[in-house]
């Protein structure tokens, strides 16, 4: 449930968020460090450089050990650095495309930045406490069964197992033994599950039945023929604050920024023609 809400939010994430990346992604390090880690024709790349390129690719380096990923960033600079020289003394750099590339990129790096000073470094943990409250914490407890089963191929076989059980036959011993589903090794053990998780008829026949009683009667599912036992119920834990957090900041954060869009666009003169 919670997972489908934020997903209902995806699209208007995207589309506020245009151009300016996930929330990790505009925390880019201050490129202040000038220390040198290279140095190209006399032109030096600095460790703040390095720090701002190693901090948007931050994920896709992950898997690096820390002397590849330094190997790998360094030579990334130094390769920019003799294309970008290289294209300099071609005159490329007072193109047309270039200019449209330059001005585009200027506005997204202040969008970004836009996006840092206003948005993410604005959002509050009673802000993300504000929205788990009224999104999550306000949802409608949901219960959940903790059972077991046994799958039989036909309805007969489950007739004699219930037989079994009225005479006092160990559950679970009956799982492994009879169980041609997967979880008969497990003695027919299911886990905890909610409404929802199973399919219809199973779901009825268990939330049906109270703590410690098995089905009387077989129950029929595309699957073959059950015997069902519950053996607990309890009310479904909902997620934590800190669990979902990643999802409030970034629902947070649309709703912040849309706000601002907004705003501006009540102050500015915008013509869009047909």
């Amino acid at each position: 449930m919670v997972r489908a809400y934020f997903q209902r939010s995806a699209m208007a994430v995207a589309a506020s968020l245009f151009l300016i990346g996930s929330v990790p992604g505009v925390l880019a390090q201050d490129a202040g460090d000038d220390s040198v880690v290279a140095t190209v024709n006399g032109k030096e790349i600095t460790a703040g450089e390095f720090d701002f390129i190693a901090d948007q690719l931050g994920q896709q380096t992950q898997q690096m050990t820390p002397e590849q990923r330094k190997e790998t960033l360094t030579t990334m600079l130094v390769n920019m650095e003799l294309v970008s020289q290289a294209a300099t003394k071609q005159g490329l750099d007072q193109s047309e495309s270039f200019k449209k590339q330059v001005e585009f990129l200027k506005k997204r790096a202040l969008q970004t930045e836009f996006f840092r000073k206003n948005v993410d470094e604005a959002i509050t943990d009673a802000d993300l406490q504000a929205v788990y409250d009224e999104q999550i914490g306000a949802l409608p407890v949901r219960q959940q069964v903790k059972a077991r089963h046994i799958l039989v191929k036909t309805e007969d076989e489950a007739k004699d197992i219930i037989k079994e059980l009225d005479g006092g036959a160990d559950f679970a011993e009956l799982a492994k033994e009879k169980s041609t589903g997967p979880s008969g090794a497990q003695g027919g053990d299911l886990g905890y599950f909610g409404q929802g998780q199973m399919v219809p008829a199973f779901e009825a026949a268990a939330f049906a039945l109270e703590k410690g009683k098995y089905s009387e009667e077989p129950v029929k599912s595309d699957f073959g023929w059950h015997v069902i036992l519950v053996e607990d119920k309890r009310d479904a834990p909902k997620p934590t604050l800190e669990s979902v957090k990643d999802n409030l900041r970034a629902f947070v954060a649309q709703q912040k920024f849309q706000t601002l869009l907004d705003d501006l666009r009540k102050e500015a003169d915008v013509k869009i023609p047909e």
